[in-house]
Order: structure tokens, then C-alpha cells, then sequence
């Protein structure tokens, strides 16, 4: 076997930014609870949008030092009503999340830098062709892009990386 063996069959090969993170994040901050402990609340809040900034830079790091192992690949969220409900995350104000994601992903693009390609809208009949699977019973698609790698040439040229700079390498010890 070789450097990173098992890695490819077990990830999904994407280097997220942590839009997920967000999310939480401010379905927390803005939970009823939280006014009573609102230092906490914004502490907990402010570790993870920290959190989710710091994997936006490691992103870009990774794709400017690695465009021969990285790329930019388009993720596109059917929006099927305009309002979700039960809401997604459990709080309401995400229930008109499908009217406000251009704007969060805008939000979302900003943290990077606006180093990725750019989120937008994209219509029914655009995305059947772009995206043949899904399906389209839909409002629109909010599309947004993440970064995504060759896992196990990345594992590979880490270690001839490390060995360049005089690490012992091995495999299977």
C-alpha cells in the first residue's frame, strides 16, 4: 500500500469552510435561553465563527499551494418553498432561510475573501442541465462553491514534503 491507503474510500474528498458551523453558530446565539447569559452566548458564538475563519484561510491556503492537488467544485441546494418548515436548525428564523440564503452565502463568500468563485441563483432550467440529478419540483438553487482535493496525493506529497525536509518517513511500522 502507499501514503494515504485507506484514505480516499472514506472522504468526501471536500474541504469545507464550515457553512454548517455558521449556521449553528447563530441558531444558538439567538436561542431565548441565551438572554440570560448573553457573555456566553456571544463567547460561544465568536469561538465558532473563529473556527470557520480559520478553516476559509486554511482553505486558501490550500488551494494557492496546491492547484495541482485542489479545485473549486459547485454545490447546489434545491429551494423547494419559501418558507421551511419545521426550520432547519431547530430555530425560526431559519424558516425564511430560503429567501435570505443569497445574502448568507454572499456572507459566506466574504469570509474567504471573495477568493472562490462567486454564490449566486440559479434557475430551474439552468441547473437541470448543470445538474442533471436533481430535482425539479423547486423555487431555484442556491448554488455555492467548496474547495475539493485528490485525498491520497495529498497524504502522498505531505510525506515527500516532510522527507524533503529531512523527516524520516515510513509506512506500515
Amino acid at each position: 500500500g502507499d501514503f494515504g491507503n485507506e484514505t480516499s474510500s472514506r472522504s468526501t474528498k471536500l474541504i469545507w469552510a464550515g457553512i454548517r458551523y455558521i449556521a449553528t453558530a447563530f441558531s444558538s446565539l439567538l436561542r431565548f435561553k441565551n438572554l440570560t447569559q448573553p457573555v456566553q452566548a456571544v463567547s460561544d458564538f465568536w469561538s465558532e465563527f473563529s473556527m470557520v475563519q480559520s478553516a476559509h484561510n486554511e482553505r486558501r491556503l490550500l488551494l494557492e499551494n496546491n492547484p495541482h492537488l485542489t479545485k473549486w467544485v459547485p454545490i447546489a441546494i434545491p429551494i423547494k418553498e419559501w418558507i421551511s418548515w419545521p426550520a432547519p436548525f431547530g430555530h425560526p428564523i431559519f424558516a425564511s432561510a430560503p429567501i435570505t440564503l443569497p445574502a448568507v452565502f454572499k456572507f459566506y463568500d466574504s469570509m474567504s475573501g471573495f477568493t472562490c468563485p462567486p454564490s449566486h441563483i440559479m434557475r430551474v432550467s439552468r441547473a437541470t442541465r448543470k445538474f442533471p440529478q436533481l430535482d425539479e419540483a423547486v423555487k431555484y438553487f442556491q448554488v455555492f462553491y467548496e474547495a475539493t482535493h485528490n485525498d491520497a496525493r495529498t497524504a502522498t506529497y505531505i510525506a515527500l514534503t516532510a522527507a524533503e525536509e529531512g523527516a524520516a518517513v515510513a509506512n506500515y511500522v
